[in-house]
């Protein structure tokens, strides 16, 4: 059985990974909102993710259950916050969200949620103002509670 790493990403979650036998560098991204991301990296840059698959809670649960489970699954059961009560987590804006600015989202006053970044073709949008449109095909980099969080992920159709 190959090693599986574990590192701490701070405000974020934890991430799993290991190397395969024929090579392949894999990862789980363990988001403190419960989604996770199942993540394979390139093979010239042991950093930069070439295929990444965003799972919700219940489709992470049928994966690990699909797999037969194990101690990665009990860890992220334990997984907390590095500073308690703060989280951070991406949320990919599907093909069938309707582009509209921050402002109009209400997130902040609806959620107690805030948008931190948008992500759009791989150029990050750091510190974007209300007047900021979010569009399909963005990730937005969203920074509050858990519940917050999770309510701003429903707010913005995920």
């Amino acid at each position: 059985m190959p090693e599986i790493r574990e590192t701490k990403l701070p405000g974020v979650g934890i991430e799993f990974d290991f190397t395969s036998e024929c090579g392949d560098h894999l990862g789980v991204i363990s988001r403190h909102s419960g989604r996770r991301e199942v993540v394979l990296y390139a093979e010239d840059d042991p950093d930069a993710v070439a295929t990444r698959i965003d799972l919700t809670p219940g489709e992470g649960a049928a994966l690990a259950e699909l797999l037969g489970g194990t101690r990665v699954t009990a860890q992220l059961a334990a997984l907390s916050a590095e500073i308690e009560g703060l989280f951070i987590d991406w949320v990919p804006l599907g093909p069938r969200f309707t582009p509209l600015t921050i402002a109009d989202t209400a997130m902040r006053t609806r959620t107690g949620s805030s948008v931190i970044a948008i992500i759009r073709d791989g150029t990050a949008v750091p510190a974007p103002g209300p007047e900021d449109i979010l569009k399909s095909g963005d990730t937005v980099v969203l920074v509050g509670t858990k519940d917050g969080i999770a309510a701003a992920s429903d707010l913005l159709g995920r």
